[in-house]
Order: C-alpha cells, then structure tokens, then sequence
C-alpha cells in the first residue's frame, strides 16, 4: 500500500515524500522536486504552446532534475550525463518506451522504433547489415544521382521552399535504398498522410484527456486514414519487390530468416519495418537539412567554407564514400545543426522497476523525459550554447564535452540503426548544393520551431536562389 505526503512550497508547488509499505519497515522515498497534480494544471497551456520553453522554465525553476505530472502521469525530466547514460545504457533493461511511443506505434507498429525485448534484438539483428559500410557506400551513388538530379529542376527556380524540396528528396533517396524504384510519385500522398499523422498524433500526446482512439471523433477518424494510407503505399511497394527481388533493403527483409526458428519476418512486420525506415531516413534527415540551410543563411562565411571545400574534395566527379569522410568541414557543420535544431528533440522511457536517478527515487511506471534540445544547449556543457560554432566539433575539442551531453540519434544500445547512413546523405547533399548555388533567406514568413514528433519548421525555410 502507497500512502503519498505532499510539503507544498510558497508557490504552492509541492514536493511529494511518498511512504511505502513493504514487507519490512516503512520506506520513505525521495522525488524530485516540481509541480504535480492540480498546481500542475496551471501550465498545460505554457507546455502546448511551448513545450521546449516549458521544459527550460521547469529546470530553471526547480532545477537538474523535475518531477512534473497530473492525474497518474509522473515524469522525471533528467540533464545530467550520468542520469542519461544510466537510462539509456547501464541499466536500459528497467526502461521501455512509454507513451510518446505507444501513441507513435499507431504509425510505426511494431517497428524497430517502437519494438522492446528479445523481439526488438532479433529485428535489430535481421536489419543491421543493410546499413553496414559497404552497403552505404553503394548507396552514396543514389544519393548523388538524386541530388543532382534535384539541383538541375532547382536552376530555373528563383525561389522555393528549402525544407518541401529536403523532404522530396530524401524520400526519394531513402526510397530507392529501401525499395531500389522509383517513389516519387508517392511522395506527396505520403508526405501529406505522414505530416497529418504526427500532427494529430503530437496533440493526443499533449492532451490531458485524448480521446480513446476509438471513438468516432473527426481527428481519430482523420488519424486513422493518414495511417490507413500510409499502409497501402507501403503495402503496395512491397508487393512490387516481391515479384521483383533486388538486393534492397526490402529485399533483405523479405529473404531474412529468424537463426534459431528459421521463420520469415510477417508482411505486417516487413510493412513496420519499413514504415518506420522510411520515418526515420525521411523525416528526420530532411528536417536536419531544412535547419542547417537556416543556420548557413545567417552565417554565410560558413557556407562559403563549405563551398571551397567541396569544389576542392569532389571536383567534378561522383563522390565515394571515402570523398565525403574528407568533408571535415561540411561535416561540422551538420554536427553543429543537430546540436542546435536536433530532429529528434526528446527522449522519452517508462521505468518498470524501482531506480535512482539525479540522487532521486524513480518509482515503477514513472515517465522518465530528456530533452535532447535543451540537453544541447545547457551551459553547463557547452559555451555559448545557442551560438553557430562548427568548430567546437574539431577533434581536439570533442575530449573536453562530457559523452551524453550531445546525442542527436540516441544513445546506448537503442542508437538511431542509421545514423552514418544520415550523416553521409546530410554531408553529401550540402557539399554538392553549394557548388552550384548560393542562396538568401526570404524573410516574408517567419522560421518557427515546431515540435512535433521531429523538430520541423513550421512554416518552411523559404530560400531566394542564386546559380554560381
């Protein structure tokens, strides 16, 4: 039996000392401090108008560690390497996705995203080698045909929206990596059913009372069919690899076989699989790109770094591979955008047993939260951490920053499958823009965070183009 005590504060906050009583003397146990139930209700406006801004306003407050809940939600938000390092690696076993990801598995199923236990590690397993070395240098020639093929249409354009044109592109490329054929007529009907999906799956996530997805309310009804149509183009892309095999990734999995029970992944774990792939090497890689044409914007000496380079690394050639590990610069530049405007912006876990985390008790079912984004711009480990500096990520320095201070694609066992696949894209797409344009931002429509499940630009990045 749980018995709670609460010591309000002068804010009338409160700082709950739970008493538990097991089977020998009563324990008493230490959470963090925060707000929690009815006190808490007074900033569910802040946390959906604002959820970054909220999360800082809650450290700032209370400090590196924050209890904040209401009805039977507790979440602990945590900052510290230590803590993060413990959730995500040293003691990952205690900590499953939670709720953030079981609204996201309406999308993604049981893919590898979302996938826990012994089942996660065999499909980890059957998917690792598509993304080995030697399968994202044969990818590099898609990525540099897709490309270029992009730059060419992008020469009669004045004008246009940077972060509509990274989303067509990397969802061609991740395309023809995953299905070898050609998507571009599905990417808008995909775009359009996965923008309406995680919009209305952000706002069951932030509602205090979603509800149940089963009611015939207009946005469960409109969820239903984004995903409903996000299925059957997937669906049907898999149906035409069947009868055409190649040596995709689609392809793979198709042929993959369990070591110990010799059984073929199922049609609704391959569509999954390849759902969520497509999410995470579109989605996310695009939204990179989109902000560090922003940031590049503001900082044109960068981009004229940038520019130098790549005329010097790749001249006139197609790249390699080995090329692009030569972009040092371009390369810091990435790193520095997914330090300031990381596509994956938060970390969410739900503790199953007992822990301690920042010198706190983490009690079962308690919602453990980490910002990547605000993580990234913590003076605690970063100087001048809202500043554009490409440099900080020289070799020398990267010694001086504590290991899980910057985690753009996750940490621990769970980090993002693709990560070297999307730095190599993000690198590669660039180099090989800026040997061809220089560009102004046009300044018509503001640029405005929005973070949704990925940190998107809510309006666009809208670019006046100059050839060179």
């Amino acid at each position: 039996m749980t018995n709670s005590r609460k010591r309000p504060n002068s804010d009338g906050e409160f700082y709950p000392v739970l008493s538990l009583q097991e089977t020998g003397p009563e324990k008493r146990v230490h959470l963090p401090p925060g707000t929690f139930g009815i006190p808490a209700l007074r900033y569910l406006p802040f946390l959906s108008r604002d959820t970054i801004g909220f999360f800082r306003m809650l450290h700032e407050k209370y400090g590196k560690t924050v209890r904040f809940g209401i009805r039977q939600i507790a979440i602990h938000l945590i900052t510290q390497p230590e803590d993060i390092r413990r959730v995500l690696q040293e003691n990952n076993q205690n900590y499953h996705k939670g709720v953030f990801y079981r609204e996201l598995g309406r999308i993604l199923g049981r893919g590898l995203l979302n996938s826990e236990g012994e089942f996660w590690k065999k499909q980890r397993k059957l998917i690792q080698p598509s993304f080995h070395r030697q399968r994202i240098s044969e990818f590099v020639e898609v990525m540099a045909e897709e490309t270029n093929r992009m730059i060419d249409d992008w020469k009669s354009r004045p004008s246009l929206d940077v972060s509509k044109e990274m989303m067509h592109l990397t969802f061609a490329i991740v395309g023809r990596t995953l299905f070898k054929t050609e998507v571009t007529s599905y990417s808008g009907r995909i775009e359009a059913a996965l923008t309406i999906a995680l919009e209305l799956t952000t706002k069951r996530i932030k509602k205090l009372f979603p509800a149940p997805i089963h009611w015939p309310t207009p946005g469960n009804i409109k969820l239903k069919n984004s995903i409903r149509e996000m299925h059957s183009i997937v669906e049907e892309l898999i149906e035409e690899r069947k009868t055409k095999p190649s040596n995709d990734i689609i392809s793979m999995l198709l042929d993959a076989k369990d070591e110990e029970t010799g059984e073929s992944m199922s049609e609704i774990q391959i569509r999954d699989e390849a759902i969520t792939l497509l999410l995470a090497g579109h989605e996310t890689t695009a939204n990179a790109l989109s902000w560090a044409f922003y940031l590049l914007s503001q900082h044109p000496e960068a981009y004229e770094k940038i520019r130098a380079e790549s005329i010097r690394v790749l001249g006139d050639r197609t790249p390699s591979l080995e090329d692009i590990q030569n972009l040092t610069y371009t390369r810091r530049v990435v790193d520095e955008t997914l330090r300031l405007y990381p596509p994956a912006w938060v970390i969410e876990r739900r503790a199953m047993d007992w822990d301690r985390l920042g010198g706190y008790d983490v009690p079962p079912g308690t919602n453990i939260s980490i910002c990547i984004f605000n993580l990234h711009r913590n003076p605690e480990f970063w100087e001048n951490p809202d500043s554009f500096d490409p440099d900080r990520f020289e070799e020398e320095k990267l010694k001086e920053r504590p290991k899980n201070a910057y985690m753009p694609f996750g940490g621990g066992p769970r980090v993002c499958i693709g990560n070297v696949f999307a730095l190599t894209e993000a690198v590669l797409v660039l180099a090989l823009i800026a040997k061809s344009f220089r560009f102004r931002l046009n300044t018509e429509k503001p640029v405005v965070m929005e973070p949704l499940v990925t940190l998107r630009p809510k309006y666009g990045i809208h670019l006046d183009l100059v050839s060179t």
